[in-house]
């Protein structure tokens, strides 16, 4: 069996490392020429060439003198036309770009090159020159695409979610491990160095042991959310390889990626909107909440859950998808602390993200976080406290990219985002979608490495320590002496 994942707080030093971001070069003549794409740029293949992609294209081309685009994939020939868009009552002129043959336009390619532009993305992991691979797709398609990268030795720069469950999860760390590869996770508030901030301070004890982790993720669209999405003529059958899309072909550990042409036939709505579909993503829990779950394990040093469970509903926007517009994830840790991160696509109001413990909490706002002590009054709790001010990066995505590139560059497996990070976020958030689907909570099986329905004795536990320990933190009153079985002394 294959080593467990680790569930402990991360070496100090390995998670400043982690974190640092944009950081120069120190690599003699020869160890820097030893490389892969080291003597010019770290050459990147795109899989996937949809919106989100299109901001990962933009960026490598502002880094030329770090990487390049060599090689573009993705199943729709694609668009590139100026449009009229309106909403709200006004009326927005707009360029939309998108697919395999813009993308490759803007990447410089010739568009009949036929390994370099393609749509079966196994073309594109033939390919000798490409060092690393930016996988864009939707979420069913992540983990295949990653396990082939890795086989083929290409790094890889994953977007969020790393995988859609946990076993696609623990499979790709497998596999990057196996042929050494360098990896990172697309969740780009990670390069904010707020989070190691918050790190440092939780590991100093000022507010002692993690109890409690809360955040919430709230949006709002008149149109529902992700439906925001254009829907164009030329998406059809003949421009697009459904089959290929949905991934039936294809499965990990066994598991078809997706439903076949049969049980799903040709829709635009599907192809473009997919995060409003569940064969292909979680909805909220695993688009949304994703973001939050991962810098909040990050900051307290937490990794795989112990016990999870997933609420909410779709409520409101009943418009043909079957994900939910309400949701709801509780996680607890063997590390004696809880994971709340609720939120919906109906409303915007922001809901605070805090960090607490029996001797304070860690308020985060926009420049660094608030340190709250417990003692304060409650007036005092409820307003600002101790600003620890942390300089957030100009752009974030550029600042996870200069680290992944940096990374790749010295063969440093440690990134900014790194994936083990992003597996133990996916168990959270992907159980809880689970759990919100089937109406069981799960626990965590950390030597099996695999999840099963929660009995009671998660509760059990936890209710008999408190018999046979007293916390370190509490300060019991004189008459708790008092307490215990009464021995019948008058």
């Amino acid at each position: 069996m294959p080593p467990t994942v680790e569930h402990r707080p991360p070496d100090r030093r390995k998670f400043l490392r982690a974190a640092a971001t944009g950081a120069a070069l120190t690599l003699s003549a020869k160890s820097y020429a030893a490389t892969p794409g080291s003597n010019d740029r770290v050459r990147v293949a795109f899989l996937g060439c949809g919106g989100r992609a299109q901001a990962q294209i933009h960026l490598i081309g502002k880094l030329d003198a770090e990487a390049r685009a060599v090689a573009v994939c993705d199943v729709w020939d694609g668009l590139e036309e100026d449009y009229d868009h309106r909403h709200g009552g006004h009326v927005v002129r707009r360029k939309y770009s998108q697919g395999l043959y813009p993308s490759a336009k803007k990447c410089g390619l010739d568009p009949a090159d036929k390994a370099r532009v393609a749509k079966d993305y196994r073309r594109v992991l033939d390919l000798k020159d490409v060092d690393a691979v930016c996988v864009s797709t939707p979420d069913h398609w992540h983990a295949r695409m990653t396990l082939d990268a890795a086989a083929a030795g290409k790094d890889v720069f994953c977007e969020k979610p790393l995988t859609r469950t946990p076993a696609e999860a623990l499979a790709v760390l497998d596999a990057l491990a196996k042929h050494n590869r360098v990896a990172t996770v697309g969740v780009q508030s990670l390069a904010d160095p707020v989070w190691r901030a918050a790190h440092d301070l939780i590991r100093s004890g000022r507010i002692g042991p993690v109890a409690h982790l809360s955040a919430g993720v709230f949006r709002h669209d008149a149109r529902g959310q992700w439906r925001f999405y254009r829907l164009v003529k030329e998406m059809t059958p003949k421009a697009i390889d459904w089959d290929l899309w949905l991934g039936h072909r294809f499965d990990v550990n066994g598991e078809a990626l997706g439903p076949t042409p049969r049980e799903r036939p040709f829709d635009r709505a599907v192809f473009a909107q997919w995060r409003c579909y569940s064969p292909f993503s979680g909805g909220p829990f695993t688009d949304l909440f994703v973001h939050q779950v991962t810098r909040l394990l990050a900051a307290a040093g937490l990794r795989f859950p112990a016990r999870v469970t997933g609420a909410g509903g779709l409520y409101q926007e009943h418009d043909g998808r079957d994900v939910p517009d309400v949701g709801t994830v509780a996680a607890d840790f063997d590390e004696g602390c809880q994971l709340l991160v609720t939120g919906s696509t109906l409303s915007a109001y922001p809901q605070d993200e805090i960090i607490r413990g029996p001797g304070g909490a860690l308020k985060f706002v926009k420049g660094g976080f608030q340190v709250i002590d417990n003692q304060a009054s409650p007036e005092r709790q409820r307003g600002e406290g101790e600003l620890v001010a942390v300089e957030p990066p100009k752009n974030e995505t550029e600042a996870l990219w200069r680290n992944f590139l940096d990374c790749v560059r010295r063969r440093d497996r440690a990134t900014a985002s790194p994936p083990e990070l992003g597996a133990a976020a996916v168990a959270v958030v992907s159980l809880a979608q689970q759990s919100y689907r089937d109406g069981h909570a799960y626990v965590w099986d950390h030597e099996r490495r695999e999840a099963r329905p929660a009995d009671a004795t998660w509760a059990a536990k936890w209710e008999q320590r408190s018999r046979t320990r007293t916390a370190k933190h509490l300060r019991p009153p004189e008459y708790m002496d008092l307490a215990g079985p009464h021995g019948g002394e008058v």
